[in-house]
């Protein structure tokens, strides 16, 4: 009898552990509509850095974007656009800085903002280098906003502007 119980006990166990897993990783993948301004924000990111360098530059343009791991950001996906997407954070900072020669364009996403009436989400990139002691040092050389309106009930993309020093 003992034996019988034991087993029916492990066997209710793992079936509430694969279905709690289940839902953790189904409402992971489910981006929220701030999570897809996020993504779009990347998507637009990712054509201005294509169309800079086709026209700017005749240096071969690295396919990794780094970006600062912040908790808003966590449904971005690992690729968008041929762009491989790293997030840094300081657990992993060191080592792929080292990984890079200790120097990257490290992208930092600001939070979805609102101003004047109009909601936005500014990517700024940086040229960044990693010294002695774990110091970053950080270049800023221009940025991008991308800007969303509110239309039907919706945040909807407007437009991308860029700037620069």
């Amino acid at each position: 009898m003992n034996r019988f119980l034991t087993i029916i006990i492990f066997l209710l166990i793992s079936v509430c552990s694969f279905g709690q897993n289940e839902n953790q990783n189904s409402g992971y993948l489910k981006m929220s509509e701030t999570d897809s301004l996020y993504l779009i924000a990347m998507e637009k990111y990712t054509i201005e850095i294509d169309s800079f360098y086709n026209k700017y530059s005749q240096s071969k343009q690295p396919k990794t974007i780094f970006i600062e791991n912040q908790d808003y950001l966590s449904k971005i996906p690992n690729s968008i656009n041929g762009y491989q997407i790293q997030k840094i954070g300081l657990g992993n900072r060191k080592k792929i800085f080292r990984e890079n020669g200790n120097e990257l364009r490290y992208v930092i996403i600001s939070p979805l903002t609102l101003s004047k009436g109009q909601f936005s989400i500014t990517l700024t990139p940086y040229s960044a280098e990693l010294k002695r002691k774990n110091r970053l040092y950080l270049g800023l050389s221009s940025w991008t906003n991308v800007y969303f309106e509110f239309k039907n009930r919706r945040l909807n993309y407007e437009k991308t502007e860029n700037g620069g020093i």
